[in-house]
């Protein structure tokens, strides 16, 4: 949590996972999860970069759909050598999303640099253009195959599919006309990867009755731990990022120092407010009962 108070950008991002999946004790918040990720992402982080320009591709919960942003936000995390970020902003440009001209070579290109790193999904992609000789690239067969092979191995569905035949012609149909239903599986399956984050959510939003209360309960055990003074000294000092003999003015200095960081009303949570809090109390009750004894 100091991490995060002071900025650090890798710290930001990896407790908007905590926030976005409702896991490590934390509540399920999609706008504080996406408040994180905007304070990493200015900050240049390419995977809070890309994973912002995933939320805003989606749309729905915290942030409204937009394209463009979702462009920019995987321009940026491309550039800096992210393979997810390069695998999407492929698929942007294999069907003009986010304000582009469709270009099948600029998506060629990004899909090798994000397959060579092992992305299931741009290995599909490249093994389908490879297949159908698109983006520039030779129709190769046997790249095909090994590109596609490379994805199902991964557990790819679409790739899985494509290596059975049978079963994709009784999926999609087929035959009369390969290449046009070949750019038509190519566009449902592009749809269908580019919003499986969107599906997911949707089905935690199902779920999110139950979370809420299981999250009310612990936010409650919280704040009953905490009151109680049951935080332990250790993780108090370290919160507060003091020593052990610091006096109660160096004990209000930190706190009024990180407070003014995290406090909601300047922009911070709610959460780290109260963790402050408890640390701050915790440390002056052991200091008075030390006093108390001597």
């Amino acid at each position: 949590m100091l991490d995060v108070a002071r900025g650090d950008a890798r710290a930001q991002y990896n407790l908007a996972l905590l926030f976005d999946q409702g896991r490590g004790g934390l509540p399920q918040d999609g706008r504080e999860a996406v408040r994180l990720l905007k304070l990493a992402a200015e900050q240049g982080l390419a995977a809070a970069q890309c994973s912002l320009g995933a939320k805003y591709a989606q749309g729905g919960g915290a942030l409204p759909q937009d394209d463009h942003k979702a462009a920019l936000l995987f321009e940026l995390a491309a550039d800096q050598g992210d393979a997810a970020a390069q695998c999407d902003l492929g698929v942007f440009c294999e069907f003009g999303r986010g304000g582009a001209p469709r270009d099948e070579r600029r998506a060629a290109r990004l899909f090798k640099l994000a397959a060579d790193k092992g992305v299931p999904v741009a290995q599909y992609y490249l093994g389908r253009m490879y297949e159908q000789g698109r983006g520039g690239l030779p129709q190769d067969a046997r790249a095909a195959n090994r590109l596609l092979k490379l994805a199902a191995d991964h557990g790819l569905s679409a790739a899985q599919a494509e290596l059975k035949p049978g079963l994709f012609a009784r999926l999609f149909g087929g035959g009369a006309d390969k290449g046009r239903d070949a750019q038509e599986r190519q566009r449902q399956a592009g749809e269908r990867f580019l919003h499986a984050r969107e599906n997911a959510e949707r089905r935690r939003q199902a779920e999110a009755p139950e979370r809420d209360r299981k999250a009310r309960r612990q936010s409650d055990d919280r704040r009953r731990d905490e009151t109680s003074g049951d935080m332990n000294a250790d993780r108090a000092l370290e919160i507060l990022g003091i020593g052990a003999q610091s006096s109660e003015d160096e004990i209000h200095v930190a706190y009024n120092h990180l407070m003014k960081r995290v406090h909601p009303d300047l922009g911070g949570s709610a959460y780290f407010a109260m963790e402050l809090n408890a640390a701050r109390d915790a440390l002056m009750q052991n200091r008075r009962r030390g006093e108390g004894r001597a």
